[in-house]
């Protein structure tokens, strides 16, 4: 699991750096950030950092459980960075079908 988040923690690094993830304009709603390609790369890898890390702290969490039999603060603190990732891609997830379904009509 910590190679995991390491990985995923690198993904984000790298959207940032070369502005990933940005959409185009005929996409409603994202599209409506198409000149300012930063806004979405930073939401999607800020989003994505924060699994990566939930996954490096779920790997502590894990150690800590096998030595001591309790999660401590890592449990709760995994618990947060997966719950808040969690909803916002549930969140960012469904406004997707839409705006994926608007780019298709927009460009047919």
């Amino acid at each position: 699991m910590g190679g995991l988040g390491l990985s995923l923690v690198a993904i984000a690094v790298a959207g940032i750096k070369y502005q990933l993830f940005a959409a185009p304009a005929e996409e409603p709603i994202s599209g409506e950030f198409a000149n300012h390609p930063m806004v979405e790369a930073t939401f999607m890898s800020l989003l994505i950092a924060i699994v990566g890390l939930g996954a490096l702290a779920f790997a502590v969490l894990v150690n800590r459980v096998r030595s001591t039999g309790t999660p401590g603060a890592w449990g709760r603190v995994t618990g947060w960075l997966w719950g808040v990732s969690g909803a916002l891609f549930l969140l960012f997830g469904a406004m997707n079908f839409f705006t994926h379904i608007g780019l298709i009509v927009n460009t047919m």
